[in-house]
């Protein structure tokens, strides 16, 4: 009896030691994010951990998992997809390789700003695009923002095409992009993130691109003084939830995840904007000169040289390519 009463004790206090009760549903939540609490994808997912843990009664815990311990965006995302983890918040950068129409997402000035981006990602074309991860094993549950990307570079300011002849900026390792870059007349690099801070420092390439609160949060300004506010490529995340697990779950279960998923997304939206405002201040105190870009043009080259290359690569057909982005720029 004896024995019987230590085991069950090492168990009890094994369930204690682990952070989870007995019996309850674990979600190891990934992202490839930074640690900086302030950062709007942070706050949205330590509300949504609160919102699912406080509304099942304690019956689903949720493990955060940030800074890509798990992995990067394309590592969490195969992970979703095979239930070894079970949620993650990632970039829309590998997700081309699951679905290829949200390739849709990369293309440059697709969207003219938030809001137009809100309304079709939340709209009938988002929606179709994310019902097709369902057929992947991943159930994509909703859109958040990674914000506009903008130039930075440490040579001069971007204000025309012309200002990004002969520059070597790296880019993300997508075929969009690169095609990109190319028709705006700088030469592309593609490169992995981790690297990307000693190769500007080395002067491997002249600079990059990315949403302000990377640039910030990875220090780039300590290596590149020009910021160009191009916003040439909008940047989605998504939260993705691994399909077999999730029809593990009752659906009572799955209704708190879905909603405190939306909610989230929300949230993170709503703290962005405000984020945004703070790290133009700071990225200037840091010594950043910054710049408006005339857009025009770089619209022009994005709608007449780069859109055609993939109407056919990313939809099928170049006429239902035409139709879909047609539909994209005409959403009000």
């Amino acid at each position: 009896m004896k024995k019987l009463f230590k085991v069950l004790s090492c168990a009890i206090a094994l369930s204690a030691f682990t952070g989870g009760a007995m019996g309850a549903v674990v979600i190891k939540f990934a992202h490839n994010g930074n640690t900086i609490p302030e950062d709007p994808q942070n706050v949205a997912v330590t509300a949504f951990k609160k919102m699912v843990e406080e509304r099942s009664k304690g019956e689903i815990q949720v493990q955060i998992y940030p800074a890509a311990q798990l992995g990067d965006a394309r590592t969490i995302t195969e992970g979703v997809q095979m239930g070894t983890i079970e949620m993650g918040d990632v970039e829309n950068g590998p997700m081309g390789r699951f679905v290829t129409e949200a390739m849709v997402w990369d293309l440059p000035y697709i969207f003219r700003d938030i809001e137009h981006a809100h309304k079709v990602l939340d709209g009938p074309v988002g929606k179709t695009i994310a019902e097709k991860f369902l057929a992947k094993n991943i159930r994509h549950l909703a859109y958040n923002d990674g914000g506009f990307r903008y130039f930075t570079n440490s040579k001069r300011p971007i204000n025309t095409l012309k200002d990004l002849e002969g520059l070597k900026i790296r880019v993300m390792e997508s075929d969009v992009m690169l095609a990109t870059m190319k028709a705006f007349g700088a030469s592309a690099l593609p490169m992995a993130f981790g690297e990307l801070y000693s190769a500007l420092q080395q002067g491997v390439v002249d600079g990059q691109e990315n949403p302000l609160n990377l640039i910030f949060s990875q220090r780039f300004y300590e290596v590149q003084k020009y910021l160009s506010m191009s916003q040439h490529f909008y940047y989605p995340r998504q939260y993705l939830i691994s399909e077999g697990f999730y029809k593990t779950l009752k659906p009572e279960q799955q209704k708190i995840i879905a909603d405190a998923a939306k909610e989230a997304c929300d949230i993170q939206r709503a703290e962005l904007v405000k984020y945004e405002e703070q790290m133009k201040k700071v990225l200037a105190d840091k010594g950043m000169v910054s710049n408006e870009v005339d857009k025009a043009p770089f619209i022009q080259v994005s709608q007449e040289k780069v859109y055609p290359m993939f109407y056919g690569k990313i939809f099928g057909t170049e006429a239902e390519g035409k139709k879909v982005i047609q539909q994209i720029v005409d959403t009000k």
